[in-house]
């Protein structure tokens, strides 16, 4: 078993070094979002997992939704486990 804690960091700081992994951080968040892992009922867990869950959003116009300065607050926010603004 992984420490999910550790691999939402890990997808955190790759989000950062590689955006365009942002497809692929979404679909595991999504799928582990799905999952049974106990670390699902800690809020901080969870709302960082909604958050990836959205990494690759588009606006309208095709650009991306989220860019780096989301992604090191995310990141920030995680670790401090503050709760989402």
């Amino acid at each position: 078993m992984t420490d999910l804690r550790a691999e939402i960091e890990h997808r955190l700081r790759r989000l950062l070094a590689d955006p365009e992994s942002a497809g692929d951080t979404a679909d595991w968040a999504m799928a582990t979002m799905e999952g049974d892992a106990p670390e699902l009922e800690d809020e901080t867990v969870w709302n960082a997992l909604d958050r990836l869950g959205g990494a690759d959003l588009k606006t309208g116009t095709g650009t991306f939704l989220h860019g780096e300065a989301d992604f090191r607050a995310w990141l920030t926010e995680f670790r401090d486990g503050v709760a989402p603004r």
